[in-house]
């Protein structure tokens, strides 16, 4: 359950218009769009970083990326739906899960090397 009003194409007008398109494109209206609907300036700044960000990277690429972000940061509905884009990419499950183990691997290093100070001598 949400912890803030999700709006159902009730907030201001551009956000409406933002919803209808995005309802259009995935069938339905997902939550994380519901939440941001109240305001339609912030909901089209944020899908516009969206395709800005990782311009120059293949789709399957940028997925991979969100995908390992997303796991180490600790946002299961962003997981859910990074792995739900990558497959759509042509993204296979171990690629999914060679994409998981190498963010494993590296919130295992940074956590290892804040904790004890190294000097930085790999450049």
């Amino acid at each position: 359950m949400a912890s803030v009003k999700l709006y159902q194409k009730d907030g201001d007008a551009k956000a409406v218009q933002m919803q209808e398109g995005i309802e259009k494109k995935f069938g339905y209206l997902p939550e994380v769009f519901q939440a941001m609907g109240r305001n339609g300036d912030f909901l089209d700044s944020l899908l516009q970083l969206n395709t800005a960000a990782g311009k120059g990277l293949d789709p399957k690429t940028k997925e991979l990326i969100a995908i390992a972000v997303s796991a180490v940061n600790g946002c299961e509905y962003c997981l859910s739906a990074h792995r739900a884009g990558a497959k759509a990419a042509g993204v296979t499950d171990e690629e999914i899960t060679a994409a998981l183990e190498v963010a494993a691997l590296m919130s295992a290093f940074n956590n290892f090397n804040k904790a004890i100070g190294l000097k930085i001598d790999i450049k």
